[in-house]
């Protein structure tokens, strides 16, 4: 067992026997919501925007445990809904669980605004990650910073840009990046640190107005038409998961403001493409 998955199920035991989440289910004002650290400024932003008209629902969005932690938190009752930004796998599939996407989101590299360059060929990022290529156009070195192999974005890149899975698993067996381990800790980096080159995700700069710059994949920027049209390839879909029948009317409701006209146009104003 990794360490990663180690950390992931602690953080799920932790929602378990948690007083603050312990008997939410079932409860018409308390819905807690969790997992994938990249669900995670849209929904907390959508929680704002419905708690205004339900001022008696509190609506908890607590720190990421990742797509898999949101799925077994879900499985066994210990939070209402769940996050994922991937699809279930097949031990996944088989728990009996609801999965329901509701947006899209483009996964891109971004860098501190200092960096001149603005555009990444598939070319580029293998070499980056081969450690080929290592400076800016300025001249200035590239700072990698990656997430670990588990994670859902790197799962993208590795189907969807040829030659990245054996630049990826090479540059990880020889440590040659700095490894993040959730979405929170790649953009606090991303905002701070000068010369980086990290992967994030379009909506969370934009929800959270991240000080970086998105660069373009082979010329192509991640607007919505692209990502849209496909020609922009990079996207996650993120989803819900719940028990089958086992939502309060609390909880709901909430999907029911997400899916609405209001939650729709708020996912298109922040970058993200509903579902």
């Amino acid at each position: 067992m990794t360490q990663v998955m180690r950390t992931c199920i602690a953080a799920v035991m932790v929602l378990i026997v948690s007083p603050a989440f312990a008997g939410t289910s079932g409860n018409d004002s308390q819905v807690v919501v969790a997992g994938s650290g990249t669900c995670i400024p849209i929904v907390r932003m959508l929680a704002g925007e419905f708690r205004r008209s339900h001022p008696g629902v509190c609506i908890t969005v607590p720190p990421s445990i990742g797509s898999a932690g949101g799925v077994k938190a879900a499985a066994v009752d210990a939070v209402d809904i769940g996050m994922v930004s991937r699809p279930l796998n097949k031990a996944e599939a088989v728990k009996g669980l609801v999965y329901r996407p509701f947006a899209r989101s483009a996964i891109v590299f971004a860098t501190s605004p200092s960096v001149p360059d603005t555009d990444l060929s598939h070319a580029d990022i293998v070499a980056i990650y081969r450690g080929h290529k290592n400076r800016w156009k300025n001249g200035r070195k590239i700072v990698v910073l990656t997430r670990e192999p588990g994670d859902s974005a790197i799962g993208l890149l590795r189907e969807k840009i040829p030659g990245f899975r054996e630049a990826y698993d090479a540059s990880h067996d020889k440590k040659f990046w700095v490894t993040l381990y959730t979405d929170q800790e790649m953009n606090q980096a991303l905002s701070w640190a000068r010369d980086v080159l990290g992967i994030t995700d379009r909506g969370a700069v934009m929800v959270e107005k991240l000080p970086v710059k998105m660069l373009s994949l082979n010329g192509i920027p991640p607007h919505d038409d692209n990502v849209a049209s496909g020609r922009y390839p990079l996207a996650k879909t993120l989803a819900f998961v719940y028990r089958k029948g086992g939502l309060s009317p609390a909880g709901s409701s909430f999907l029911e403001f997400v899916f609405s006209d209001r939650g729709r146009k708020l996912l298109k104003r922040y970058g993200y493409l509903p579902e």
